[in-house]
């Protein structure tokens, strides 16, 4: 069965697997390229496109291997979203690191100029267009699988606490540091905010990936940002 764990400190929402495991190495290599396999599937074909004979096919194992891991297709399917998550979890985590750096080391009078102004609109535009660009880019089939199964959540009940799990990953990440720049309303203004991301790699995915422009995804996000913070940055 998959359950979704808190881990302590910051990631207390961190997403992380703790479903059926197998008792050797080499059997739990075994599931992970079965899961492995189905995630290549959702990218070509969406979730419906999980079957336990596609799986097999593509994981190159027998049948019985796909019903031995995974009782039925849900927990296939459910088990296939927990690697996704956890993968896109740890691009969140980075997000999230990118966001602190300008601030670790500065100084009272350089960071009160990161945390206020024109300058905290760059800080968190910078980190913002950076994720949605790479995300669109270098990492676009884990983008395709993103919109799969938050398309697949809207269908399949049982997927509908994992996909919201996984939602509150980067907006908790987002909370925390509207609350360190003293938004009025962090937990709303991040829900603006990954509503503008989602917006933006959804337009991304209509491109080709040579086509994605950074400049076009700074506009949208930097117009968003300045609103919510109450900040006029001049034109370019």
């Amino acid at each position: 069965m998959t359950v979704l764990s808190k881990s302590e400190g910051s990631d207390k929402n961190q997403i992380q697997y703790r479903g059926r495991k197998a008792s050797r190495a080499g059997s739990e290599q075994r599931r992970r390229a079965i899961l492995e396999a189905a995630l290549r599937i959702v990218v070509q074909e969406g979730v419906r496109g999980i079957r336990h004979r596609s799986v097999a096919k593509e994981a190159d194992v027998p049948l019985a291997a796909t019903t031995y891991y995974f009782k039925d297709i849900q927990e296939l399917i459910g088990d296939t979203f927990m690697l996704y998550a956890e993968k896109a979890q740890s691009r969140v985590n980075t997000f999230a690191r990118k966001m602190y750096e300008p601030l670790e080391n500065a100084d009272g009078k350089r960071l009160a100029e990161l945390t206020t102004g024109v300058k905290l609109v760059e800080v968190i535009v910078d980190q913002l267009v950076s994720y949605i660009y790479d995300k669109a880019t270098t990492d676009r089939e884990m983008l395709i699988a993103d919109q799969a199964f938050h398309y697949e959540a809207l269908l399949n009940e049982a997927l509908r606490g994992l996909a919201s799990a996984h939602e509150r990953a980067l907006e908790q990440k987002l909370i925390e540091f509207l609350n360190l720049v003293h938004s009025s309303h962090p937990k709303e203004d991040a829900q603006i905010l990954i509503s503008t991301v989602r917006r933006a790699e959804y337009e991304a995915l209509l491109l080709k990936p040579e086509e994605v422009s950074r400049d076009l995804i700074r506009g949208m996000v930097e117009r968003q940002v300045s609103l919510i913070l109450k900040i006029d940055v001049p034109s370019s």
